[in-house]
Parts: structure tokens; sequence; C-alpha cells
């Protein structure tokens, strides 16, 4: 689990507030350190190369900062999109059986989809949510065992006429549909920012806001002041990265609310 992840449990209000006080006291002291080690009389005179770095180095890192953050937002959303179109899939499938002709043949199938929602609701997801999933858990296990017996009982269904025999493809589009989605909302639960990203992310920032304590300043008060301002503005980019590339965690994450809809609707 990555260390920023952690804050993500937290009420939103209190892991921001954190995050950014953390981030705004790590670049002043890293400016304070520079500062002590080199004095303005040292700095003042390169001021200008300092300032010419100073722009090239910011450049890029806010280049990647950018980069990053469209990134994890396409991820986010790509994310919720899919849990939308696996909902959608499921709860077609429950109406498709609901209204085969054959009862004696989609009431066994309907139990197993109710198996198989309230799988997904109570186990996949509250693992899922607390970063605690992977192929081998008991939740995955559970739900993929469901999914595995209601896959045997529709293929078992024999349309009998032309009407049977039209549902009977619904059916077997919509599994498949809702088969495909699930994996690929498993997928997003796995994937992220690497190790490697978050370090350019930090570090990155962290050295961007240490060029201040680069320059010669002829009131410390307004050092200050800038490395402040840099810090929040680097610390709020990072709160929205780790939000955005953790979509299923926290108090505003993606959660089972269509397949909350779908328990209702069937009354399970």
């Amino acid at each position: 689990m990555s260390t920023f992840s952690y804050l993500l449990f937290m009420p939103q209000w209190l892991s921001v507030l954190l995050l950014l006080g953390l981030f705004v006291a790590c670049g002043i002291g890293l400016v304070l350190l520079l500062r002590w080690l080199l004095p303005d009389s040292v700095l003042q005179p390169q001021n200008d190369a300092a300032g010419f770095v100073f722009g090239a180095v910011s450049a890029i890192y806010g280049i990647m900062l950018a980069f990053i953050v469209i990134n994890v937002w396409v991820q986010s959303d790509n994310a919720a999109s899919t849990v939308e179109h696996e909902t959608s899939a499921a709860l077609t499938l429950y109406r498709d059986l609901s209204a085969y002709p054959n009862r004696a043949e989609a009431t066994e199938a309907l139990a197993l989809l109710r198996g198989v929602t309230l799988s997904i609701v109570k186990e996949e997801f509250p693992a899922i949510q607390a970063m605690k999933w992977d192929a081998k858990t008991q939740a995955s296990l559970a739900t993929q065992h469901a999914f595995n017996r209601l896959w045997d009982e529709i293929r078992q269904i024999t349309p009998q006429n032309l009407q049977e025999q039209s549902l009977f493809n619904e059916i077997l589009t919509n599994m498949n549909t809702f088969a495909q989605f699930r994996v690929k909302r498993l997928l997003h639960a796995r994937t992220g920012l690497s190790g490697s990203l978050w370090a350019v992310v930090v570090l990155g920032g962290l050295i961007t806001i240490g060029f201040i304590g680069l320059f010669g300043y002829e009131r410390e008060p307004v050092r200050m002041v800038h490395a402040s301002v840099l810090s929040f503005v680097l610390g709020g980019a990072i709160c929205v990265i780790m939000s955005l590339n953790f979509p299923f965690v926290g108090n505003s994450g993606i959660g089972p609310d269509g397949y909350d809809y779908l328990i209702k609707l069937a009354e399970w």
C-alpha cells in the first residue's frame, strides 16, 4: 500500500490539510537549510544564473506534473465509466432473465445472479476500497466462484422457440458484457502511479521549491512567503494526483451504487 494512500482513509478535509501542511513544512525546511548553508552574500551575485536554471527546472516539472494529472484523471474517469457499464449489464441481465418465458430455467439463474451481486457488494468492493484485493484473496475467489456457477447455469438454458432464442441471445450478450467490465474494474483497481513516478512528483516538487533557497533576497520574510505559496500550490497538485490515483478509495471513491440499485429493484 502506498504511503500516501493511508491519508485517503481519513476525512477528506483532514487528509488534505495534513498533506498540504507536510509539503509546506518540508519546502520551508529545505529553503531554510539552503539558506543556512549558502549566505546571501554568496547567492545574490548568482541570481541571474539561478533564475535561468529555475525557469528551466520549473517548466520541465510543470509539464511532467500536468501530464501525470491528466493521466490519472483519465484513468479515474475510465474506472468510473467501467463500473457504470458493469452495473448496467448486470441490471439488463436481471431484466432479461426475469422476462424469460421458461421460468424453471430462469429462476435458478436469477438466484445465482443474486449471489454474484451480493458477493460483489459485500466482499469484492469492500476489499478493493480497503486496498486489500488481489486475484488470490477470499473476496475475489468467492465472487469468481459465484460467476462460474452463473455461467454454467446460463449455458444449460435451452431455448424452445424464437422468442426464447432472442432473449437467450440477449442474456449471453449481457453476461459477456457483465464479465468483461468486471475484469476491467479489477484491473483499474490494481493500476496506478508507480513508485518511480511518485518519486518524480514529490522530489521534483521539493527541488523546485528548494530553488528559492538559491536566490539572494534582501528581505527574508519575502523568501518565506514565496516558498510557502509555491509549496502550497504544488502540495495541492499532489493532493489531486493522490485522490485520482486511487479512484475506489476514500469517502469520494467509486462505490457499488449501481449494484445497490439492482438489489433494491430485485428486492434481494
